[in-house]
């Protein structure tokens, strides 16, 4: 099985988690307390002793076969659009994740927090943070969308069904785009009040001496 074949297998079982994971921020528009109970259901699914491992590998394996798919032929990918739209968006969604799971992890595993819906909050709220994890989340969101939404156009090419190509790659990078807006909104705040509980803001102090004072 070659680098292409173990990337599309991998790619679907984390398309699996991401549709999860992307109905618990869109929960989240209906207040806080949405989002954790959605959180508190899907993480049976994905947190599971037998499907966690599965997804961390799938992950592992994605970030491995992405810089080596994405270095391959990379000039001649750039000459042309949808490989070049493939190649960046696969780019950033690799440095987007990369640096997602790194966070995730020190949060989680080793200072010992629940990251629920204070985890994106509490870096999505106040200064200096926001202004880089604002355009984070709508670049990673999107990029995912757009890679997404070519592997889905090349799906329908293969099959032959070149408008369905067409309004599949569109879906997927137009959607992800509008939920990452929304997610993005609704994590700062604007729909409803957020109420940093002490021990987010004494986490974002091991970054930001003073915040919240």
């Amino acid at each position: 099985m070659n680098a292409d074949n173990i990337h599309r297998i991998t790619g679907l079982a984390l398309v699996f988690f991401i549709v999860l994971h992307m109905g618990t921020h869109l929960a989240g528009l209906w207040g806080i307390d949405a989002y954790n109970t959605a959180q508190t259901f899907t993480r049976q699914i994905y947190r599971n002793p037998l499907v966690e491992p599965i997804l961390l590998i799938a992950f592992a394996t994605q970030i491995v076969l992405g810089i080596v798919l994405i270095s391959r032929n990379f000039r001649r990918k750039l000459s042309m659009k949808w490989p070049r739209r493939q190649a960046l968006s696969g780019l950033l969604f690799l440095l987007f994740i990369s640096q997602h799971l790194i966070a995730m992890s020190l949060a989680r595993w080793v200072d010992g927090l629940d990251t629920n819906f204070y985890w994106p909050a509490s870096v999505m709220n106040a200064p200096p943070f926001y202004w880089y994890f604002g355009p984070y989340y709508f670049v990673g969101v999107t990029a995912m969308g757009v890679h997404l939404g070519c592997a889905l156009r090349l799906w329908f090419l293969r099959r032959r069904s070149p408008t369905a190509a067409a309004y599949g790659f569109w879906f997927c990078a137009s959607g992800s785009s509008l939920i990452a807006i929304f997610v993005a909104l609704m994590l700062g705040g604007t729909f409803f009040d957020i109420t940093l509980p002490a021990e987010w803001i004494a986490y974002l102090n091991k970054f930001t001496v003073g915040f919240g004072t």
